[in-house]
């Protein structure tokens, strides 16, 4: 297993191994990329951004499975219910949002769903360096949470409907 790449990672490797040395139930759900029309996140900043730019810069080497937040809340629900019933499924799991994109993938998908102009200039990780280090790769292995739970990867896109929905963007 490869070492977390910052203190972000290693704090949430270090709540995981104190979750499962306690012995209890429990589910650890590893998600990635999440967005919704609460709090801070990359959709409301893409949002914002095209506000008053007519073109950003965009990564696109970093790959990803953008993940709607209710979509993980439901997960959750499912899983607690089953865990109620099944304590044997205790473990570890994967749940994210398909189909993997890149960051500017994504960006480009929120402006045309929202229609916005907005062009996304496709740039490297190298060309946008930022404090904290990212992996390139944040593609999770959903197919245990499926076949464990039943659970299917969402749909990112039909999320980020809902979501601009939430938002009271017009798509």
């Amino acid at each position: 297993m490869a070492q977390p790449a910052n203190a972000y990672g290693r704090s949430k490797l270090a709540g995981e191994q104190g979750i499962r040395a306690s012995g209890c139930t429990h589910a650890i759900l590893r998600t990635s990329w999440v967005f919704s029309a609460h709090g801070t996140n990359f959709v409301k900043t893409m949002l914002r951004l095209s506000d008053t730019r007519d073109q950003i810069s965009v990564v696109d080497d970093q790959i990803g499975g953008p993940t709607p937040a209710r979509a993980i809340a439901t997960a959750c629900l499912a899983i607690v219910g089953q865990l109620q019933d099944a304590p044997e499924k205790t473990g570890t799991y994967h749940f994210s949002g398909a189909p993997d994109a890149s960051w500017c993938a994504f960006a480009r998908t929120i402006f045309e769903q929202a229609a916005r102009p907005t062009r996304v200039q496709a740039i490297s990780t190298s060309a946008y360096p930022t404090p904290a280090a990212r992996p390139l790769n944040s593609r999770l292995e959903c197919n245990t949470t499926t076949s464990v739970f039943g659970l299917a990867r969402p749909d990112w896109h039909a999320g980020l409907k809902e979501c601009l929905t939430d938002l009271g963007v017009p798509t």
